[in-house]
């Protein structure tokens, strides 16, 4: 905090010329392709390329985030969500990493 000020045009009192408060301003948010800021609590989100499955998670993946589908042993909707969010980074322009202990990444990277 400042120290008092005295003024030779005001001898017996106090100036209060500056303050510490500042005006708050809305921080300039990260522009990357193919996010948007969340609703609830302006965190920014990308879409998982299911516009259910976004809705059910609250609007889309927040970007830094993992989501982990558990399948049983058919294994059949999960390679399909993984098939539509490759498609949607696609979209957006991202790059894209696969890897995977089963198939071959070029078998994956047969999007729909």
């Amino acid at each position: 905090m400042a120290a008092p000020v005295r003024s030779m045009s005001n001898p017996s009192g106090i100036t209060c010329n500056t303050t510490s408060f500042q005006k708050k301003s809305r921080s300039k948010l990260v522009s990357i392709p193919g996010t948007r800021p969340s609703v609830q609590n302006g965190q920014l989100i990308v879409s998982t390329g299911v516009t259910s499955l976004d809705y059910v998670i609250g609007g889309g993946l927040a970007v830094g985030t993992l989501l982990l589908v558990e399948e049983d042993r058919y294994d059949s909707y999960s390679r399909m969500l993984l098939k539509y969010f490759l498609a949607e980074g696609v979209v957006c322009g991202h790059e894209l990493f696969v890897a995977s202990a089963q198939d071959h990444p070029d078998e994956i990277l047969q999007v729909p």
